[in-house]
């Protein structure tokens, strides 16, 4: 938001470096207001004063120069705009979003982070778009906070995972309510114990319809896990020993149950038990924005950054800074 002042009550105070008179200080004032609060164009004002454009122009940054006009930008509360630039510039992402919170609670990070990007994606969406989305406790989140989406298809790009109505199945369904696009869903688990039992899911009817139109989607919203107790959805799946089989192999990361270490490389081992959209297809998607929430994600965001993946990010305003230091 950019608020525009004027020094207004009797002789405007100077604090130019050409002093100038009482006539001109009235014509500089009357200019000003024009262009200003009136909104009035420079070729207009130029008719209506008898005064060539330059003359125009030169009057108008004289009353910003003498103190006479004030021009203050008020950054949005949700969002820090010089943290943003320095992600974005860093990771070359097409876009970043650092958000401010209250406090540093866990809750309140979920909730922040949601709503920016409930917002982002009513703004970006559009009805020609495919919508893939994952799954996760920050983007359960989001759904409360979506209250307008263009009608775009929208499909489920992991199985399921989560509390009960908080199922990528149940955002897919609350974003196409709201929208009236056509959704494509997949009632199965995100990773499951067997490889035999993962291809007789991807062979039912309904899953192998959603998995085909993963290759549709132009724009998706994915999460970012950390691979330790309750920061990862795939980690709290596993049984514990596997999951720490993981760790000791470099596994810090997952992001649509694909695991990354460090560096952002791709580990194997979950490819013929998980559910859900294939690293290759990921990739080939236009627009990925991948959330998270906390400063324990921290490592696990610069590996998926690391990794390629994904083209814009909105994360919480302290795990930014950690980022960008």
């Amino acid at each position: 938001m950019v608020a525009i002042h004027m020094k207004g009550g009797g002789m405007p105070q100077e604090i130019d470096v050409r002093r100038v008179g009482p006539e001109e200080l009235i014509q500089r004032g009357l200019i000003a207001r024009r262009y200003y609060l009136d909104g009035r164009t420079r070729v207009q004002i130029a008719e209506e004063f008898d005064l060539s454009r330059f003359k125009v122009a030169r009057i108008l940054e004289d009353a910003v120069a003498s103190g006479m006009v004030e021009i203050t930008v008020h950054a949005p509360e949700s969002i820090d705009i010089d943290l943003s630039r320095a992600l974005k510039d860093k990771f070359g992402l097409r876009m970043a979003f650092a958000v401010r919170t209250a406090s540093d609670e866990q809750d309140e990070l979920w909730d922040a982070v949601g709503r920016v990007t409930a917002d982002l994606l009513s703004e970006i969406v559009t009805a020609a778009d495919v919508l893939g989305v994952d799954c996760g406790r920050t983007l359960s989140r989001m759904a409360t906070h979506i209250d307008a989406i263009a009608a775009c298809d929208v499909v489920q790009l992991t199985g399921m995972a989560g509390a009960v109505g908080a199922t990528s199945a149940d955002l897919v369904r609350r974003i196409t309510e709201l929208g009236g696009g056509r959704a494509w869903s997949m009632y199965a688990p995100l990773v499951v114990s067997e490889a035999s039992t993962c291809a007789a899911l991807r062979r039912s009817r309904g899953i192998k319809e959603t998995l085909k139109h993963h290759a549709s989607v132009t724009k998706a919203v994915v999460s970012i896990g950390s691979w330790s107790p309750g920061l990862s959805q795939v980690y709290d799946l596993l049984a514990p020993e596997e999951a720490e089989k993981f760790a000791d192999r470099g596994v810090v990361a997952e992001s649509c149950a694909l695991l990354l270490d460090a560096e952002g490389n791709h580990v194997e081992g979950l490819a013929d038990r998980r559910i859900g959209v294939s690293e290759e297809t990921l990739r080939g998607i236009d627009h990925v924005v991948a959330i998270a929430a906390g400063e324990k994600k921290l490592a696990a965001v610069r590996s998926v950054l690391e990794s390629g993946l994904v083209s814009s990010l909105i994360i919480d305003a302290g795990t930014a800074a950690g980022l960008v230091r």
